[in-house]
């Protein structure tokens, strides 16, 4: 190949890459908002739950091989994932674009980390029902939030009504 004809494959390519180029912003993008949790079935009120607090590491994982364990996650089994505003659902699903890993652990990918502004060391709470093996995962800022509210409704139901 010549010279003339590599300067026009690079000027082809170059044009390529401009058409598929997106324009420049010029405001701020707003962040992309998570799924919400329409399409799970709600838990049973009588559904055991187990509860622990992980922490993650640099890779986004949070291993806990009792609640691993309790939930029968298998390495190379399927899951799927369902991101909300405060939490991150992992449940089992045989079309699903996870994985267990070997050592089976909670692998929180980064897009997910990324919206939920969780950063390696920070502990997430792990609340799993083994008997639909669901994990959801939820960051200390929306446990507080949710404690939050909870103690304010109460504070709000003891006040005296006019």
């Amino acid at each position: 190949m010549n010279s003339h004809d590599m300067r026009h494959d690079r000027a082809a390519a170059q044009q390529i890459i401009k058409a598929l180029a997106l324009p420049a912003l010029s405001r701020a993008p707003e962040p992309p908002r998570p799924v919400p949790l329409s399409h799970l079935p709600r838990l049973p009120r009588e559904t055991s739950m187990l509860y622990t607090i992980g922490r993650v590491d640099r890779s986004g994982r949070v291993t806990n091989r009792g609640l691993t364990d309790a939930v029968r996650w298998q390495p190379g089994d399927r899951l799927a994932m369902t991101l909300t505003p405060s939490a991150v659902v992992f449940c089992p699903d045989p079309g699903g674009l996870l994985r267990v890993p070997p050592r089976p652990c909670i692998a929180i990918p980064v897009t997910a980390r990324r919206l939920l502004s969780i950063t390696p060391g920070d502990e997430l709470l792990l609340a799993a029902a083994p008997e639909y093996r669901i994990v959801i995962t939820h960051t200390m800022q929306a446990m507080e939030d949710m404690l939050t509210s909870f103690y304010a409704q109460i504070a709000a139901d003891e006040l005296p009504r006019p």
